[in-house]
């Protein structure tokens, strides 16, 4: 008895030290979240967030052109009325104009935004909210490109927290002042590599100067006439809330997927946060599919915004001729009813529940466009990897995937017979591929804490911490010249370049009164 008490006084010791330690908890907060973009992958990132905030307790009212299916109690959707048909055209001519240049997507990227801006703007429900007397403890919000929308922090005065659905860019450092050296650090627009020789390297610069001088011009000028126009008593000039609007922001990347590069406190890694922990069962038709298919199976989706029924004709009758002579079954996410094919081998579908296909043992390849979520998935799952990089950072995360050695990439414009034939079958029959998958995929699991979690607790962390703003860097107060310690470099330059002037004059001078002297000695002597 006297040493069950004294057991007893011990564990209640150990549980009040531990709680002396233990993190504060966070009060139900009333969050408002913006996720605005019509592609429907940056919105199961941002959902998949909102989702579990909810669960947790927290009142949350989330801005998106999608609802959520079997949403909680406290999940809001206000809705984004956006012309549906200007989206499907883009992604119907995507195909066409693979081959434009970088200078020309990054002004489509522009101008794409600006309908982003104002679908959302003058969405009904969205005016109705702006104009309501509620209050927001939190706003979190996409970072891309739609600066206008912190707005909504200065509207209803509450902290920002950011989220950046494909990593960290150029648009996340200028809300951040994070460092980002051209060197190694590419931009996510370009097939780069953190290992460039000296023309990549003067590429990575011209691209990223490209860029800032475009959104300087272009695009900030766009998201200040938006903010006048509907924030028009923000007591907060958009300036001043892209320098200190921001307390931190979410990225969805991690080392294990790119490669280690520099980051302020207050940009958190939480690559892989959207994939299932928990794996959830397959279909009827899918899981008997997959396990009745002796030589394993291929899945194959160009992911939720591209539509594989317009792509070239010549280009698909290629596709599926390398895909029949497999021996491997094909599962492929098709967006129509018009193709046709062996029933017995290919799995037609116009969605799949991807993340639970690529956790079965028995898929061997996944054929994709590179899209980020894609590429986190299969890497989380080890599923080697085929790409077909159309547009965006599909370029860069597929020469990361073959730098890295877990797959191989195909370019659109290159796409045929032998070349996709050759891909697959080498990835297919390369062990190497699948072992590479799984060391890296090991790594990705391998945290203290899971990504979710994470990205909660920074949330909350920002909530408990009254805005969190001491987190927010004095870079956000320099300037360019300031912040690259150009104006000391010049400095330190323009003295050294006195300092050999004199020395150099001195020298001069000096030299001019010695030879004179010389000169006269030797006229005496002669």
């Amino acid at each position: 008895m006297e040493k069950r008490f004294c057991q007893w006084l011990v564990v209640m010791a150990v549980l009040c030290i531990c709680g002396e330690y233990a993190v504060p908890g966070v009060k139900s907060a009333k969050i408002l979240s913006i996720f605005p973009t019509t592609s429907k992958s940056h919105w199961i990132l941002g959902s998949a967030l909102m989702k579990e905030l909810a669960h947790d307790g927290h009142e949350v009212t989330v801005i998106s052109p999608f609802p959520l299916k079997n949403a909680p109690k406290t999940y809001r959707h206000v809705e984004i009325t956006y012309n549906s048909s200007l989206f499907d055209d883009i992604m119907d001519e995507v195909f066409e104009r693979v081959d434009d240049n970088f200078f020309q997507k990054m002004k489509e990227i522009v101008s794409f935004i600006e309908e982003i801006v104002n679908s959302t703007l003058t969405s009904p429900a969205v005016q109705k909210l702006l104009n309501s007397d509620e209050s927001f403890d939190l706003l979190v919000m996409e970072v891309f490109l739609d600066d206008v929308f912190l707005g909504f922090a200065d509207r209803f005065n509450c902290p920002v927290v950011g989220m950046s659905t494909f990593g960290a860019s150029t648009w996340v450092n200028a809300l951040t002042g994070s460092p980002q050296p051209l060197s190694y650090v590419p931009h996510p627009m370009t097939a780069f590599t953190d290992r460039m020789n000296f023309w990549e390297r003067l590429g990575n610069v011209m691209f990223t100067a490209f860029d800032e001088i475009l959104m300087a011009s272009a695009g900030i000028p766009v998201q200040q006439r938006y903010y006048d126009k509907f924030f028009p008593n923000a007591n907060r000039s958009l300036s001043e809330m892209r320098r200190h609007g921001v307390s931190l922001i979410l990225v969805n990347s991690h080392f294990s997927l790119s490669f280690p590069r520099p980051y302020l406190p207050n940009l958190i890694e939480v690559g892989g946060f959207h994939v299932n922990r928990k794996v959830n069962p397959l279909p009827e038709d899918i899981q008997s599919f997959i396990e009745q298919s002796e030589h394993g199976v291929i899945y194959f989706s160009l992911g939720s915004n591209l539509k594989p029924s317009k792509m070239d004709l010549q280009k698909r009758n290629d596709v599926i001729r390398v895909l029949s002579s497999l021996k491997q079954n094909i599962i492929w996410k098709w967006d129509d009813d018009a193709l046709v094919l062996d029933r017995t081998k290919f799995l037609l579908g116009k969605w799949f529940p991807q993340d639970d296909i690529l956790a079965h043992p028995n898929v061997k390849l996944f054929i994709t466009h590179g899209g980020l979520l894609s590429c986190t998935e299969s890497i989380y799952h080890g599923v080697p990897i085929v790409g077909i990089p159309i547009f965006g950072d599909q370029l860069l995360n597929m020469a990361r995937a073959e730098v890295s050695g877990w797959g191989v990439g195909v370019a659109y414009t290159k796409l045929n017979e032998a070349t996709f034939a050759k891909a697959v079958t080498e990835v297919l029959n390369d062990e190497n591929y699948a072992k590479r998958i799984a060391v890296i995929s090991r790594r990705l699991r391998d945290q203290p804490v899971a990504p979710m979690d994470l990205a909660k607790f920074w949330v909350e962390y920002v909530l408990r911490h009254d805005g969190a703003t001491h987190l927010i860097s004095s870079a956000q107060d320099l300037s360019f010249i300031e912040y690259n310690n150009l104006d000391v470099y010049g400095f330190i330059l323009t003295i050294a370049g006195l300092i050999v002037l004199l020395i150099t004059l001195g020298c001069k001078k000096v030299t001019q009164r010695i030879l004179p002297k010389k000169s006269n000695k030797s006229k005496k002597n002669n």
